[in-house]
């Protein structure tokens, strides 16, 4: 039981963390009017995105990559590091599973 708490807090914990650098990067969008890839802020972001993904959050995958700024940061991000590559990789098999039905 304490381990499903402590397993509970943690996933709220980082969600928490990610939708903290969500606020970040869109302040910095409203203040500067643009957000360049290599500011802080998405690298902050994409860290915790990171720790969501290595800690085993699960998320319905079919709708994951569906909006077309989320798939070009995940490519973007891709291409240096090998984790994200294999998260697209995954979830476009997925697509295609369940378009093919």
């Amino acid at each position: 039981m304490a381990t499903a708490t402590a397993e509970a807090e943690m996933r709220q914990r980082l969600l928490r963390t990610v939708k903290k650098e969500v606020k970040q990067i869109m302040e910095e969008a409203v203040t500067r009017k643009f957000v360049h890839e290599d500011s802080s802020h998405i690298i902050s972001f994409c860290a915790a995105v990171e720790a969501c993904v290595l800690h085993g959050l699960k998320r319905r995958a079919a709708g994951f990559l569906r909006s077309n700024k989320i798939a070009a940061l995940f490519m973007k991000v891709a291409k240096t590091f090998p984790l994200a590559e294999e998260l697209c990789r995954k979830v476009q098999e997925l697509e295609q599973l369940i378009d093919s039905r």
